[in-house]
């Protein structure tokens, strides 16, 4: 007998065989950001913040940019799924030309209006100053990055992840090694601090892309393309992929910039908390990894089955991921929670900035499943090209009522960041609802390589 909620053996082995390489993946790449962040911390309650606050600028170019490629990855799992491999191959030109477009833009608005977006955060001197510097050297791994995001979101929405984990491992053990060296000087080298991060950072993202091209090369031939056929894409096929791209960069950009809005609501309550934040953000990402290798799932077995046209299946194993999803995170929080007691120790802040880093934390693992089962709802709205639901669940929400209650409680109240987090991230609670309601409207049950 099926169950509605629990797949069999064969669902969850090709779930697994999907998503363990990117959980890996991104399990590692957070362990090593981790490691970098407690570097930086231990300069200093004025180092974490220049970081942190250059790292939130660096938040929403990541949002928006992949904002654009899902646009078109949705397309790409579905096509893939109909064996529709010359659409496949117009889907990825035009992630790679949107990638060009994304990155000279980007760095365009960090150069001329950094010291803008920075002093919205802080008016310490030392600070400011810092971040300035960081920014300087950092912007230029923006276009390496966003490269590699277009090739190797591309594989994952075809299936294949495991060659993408011997990158990541490459990669990040390089901007380590690197970050260790440069920061605190050693083995010769000058002590550079943050500067020092700043430049491991972009050698580690140029080292990245070289070694993602070659995976294109050697593995990418369903997909990959000539240069001289980078602009070819058939009017169609791009008015599809632009119809999905734009809102969905649209609710990106919004959501990242309410992230952003967030922090400098709690930024509010002085350096302290901005550092405690930066802190809670580090340590938590390493439970969030579940979140990418989430959308990972949703988008083969649900994406690549709607474009089979097996749309019934879709429903089903939307079901089930969603449910197993919310299961896990149960199990990823009381990590968190756990970690909770001890892992702050390891940063050199003050006492203060440690208790509002624990509470912090400690919320994010008791609210994990409710993250969880929102972000199963969002991704399997948009496997099957939901954008209005998207929208109104993900980026629309967050404007109407959680960035409304974030600003007063920053302006028009002394509560503590503690406090103001835990009110902030309750309003996650509503939300679910909402997204069942979109789910159960069944609007998102389409097979968009078909139209």
């Amino acid at each position: 007998m099926r169950h509605r909620y629990i797949g069999d053996r064969q669902f969850y082995k090709r779930l697994f065989a999907i998503t363990m390489p990117l959980v890996l993946q991104q399990l590692i790449t957070t362990s090593v950001q981790l490691v970098d962040n407690i570097m930086v911390g231990r300069l200093g309650e004025e180092a974490i913040g220049s970081v942190s606050v250059v790292n939130q600028l660096f938040f929403v170019m990541i949002l928006i940019t992949f904002g654009v490629m899902s646009g078109a990855g949705i397309y790409s799992a579905q096509y893939f799924g109909s064996k529709d491999y010359d659409k496949l191959r117009q889907t990825f030109r035009f992630k790679i030309l949107a990638a060009v477009v994304v990155s000279v833009l980007t760095m365009v608005v960090f150069s001329v209006y950094g010291r803008f977006f920075i002093t919205r955060f802080t008016d310490d001197v030392t600070t400011v100053t810092n971040g300035l510097g960081y920014l300087r050297i950092v912007r230029w791994s923006i276009m390496p990055w966003i490269l590699t995001v277009a090739i190797s979101n591309t594989f994952r929405e075809i299936g294949i992840t495991k060659p993408l984990l011997r990158i990541s491992l490459i990669t990040i053990a390089t901007n380590t090694i690197l970050n260790f060296i440069l920061i605190f000087g050693m083995f010769g080298f000058p002590r550079m601090e943050i500067m020092g991060a700043a430049i491991a950072t972009v050698i580690a993202r140029g080292l990245e892309m070289m070694l993602t091209f070659v995976l294109l090369i050697r593995k990418g031939q369903v997909f990959n393309t000539r240069i001289k056929d980078l602009f070819k894409v058939r009017r169609l096929v791009l008015a599809g992929i632009v119809t999905m791209a734009l809102p969905l960069m649209l609710n990106e950009a919004l959501w990242s910039m309410g992230q952003t809005v967030f922090l400098h609501a709690y930024s509010l309550r002085g350096l302290n908390a901005l550092a405690a934040m930066n802190i809670t953000g580090a340590i938590s990402q390493l439970v969030f990894v579940t979140f990418g290798a989430l959308s990972t799932g949703i988008a083969v077995l649900v994406g690549n089955t709607l474009g089979k046209n097996e749309l019934e299946q879709a429903r089903d194993n939307a079901r089930k991921l969603i449910a197993f999803s919310v299961t896990f995170a149960v199990i990823m929080g009381m990590v968190l929670f756990g970690l909770s007691f001890f892992i702050v120790d390891v940063y050199d802040v003050a006492v203060a900035t440690k208790q509002a880093a624990v509470f912090n934390i400690r919320v994010n693992a008791l609210f994990i499943p409710i993250y969880s089962f929102n972000v199963a709802m969002y991704f399997t709205l948009r496997s099957g090209g939901d954008m209005k639901s998207t929208l109104i669940i993900d980026s629309g929400y967050m404007w109407v009522v959680a960035v409304p209650v974030a600003l007063m409680l920053g302006y028009l109240t002394v509560l503590p960041v503690t406090l103001m987090f835990l009110i902030v991230q309750s309003l996650e609670i509503p939300k679910m609802s909402l997204g069942l309601f979109r789910y159960r409207k069944g609007y998102w049950v389409k097979n968009l390589a078909q139209l």
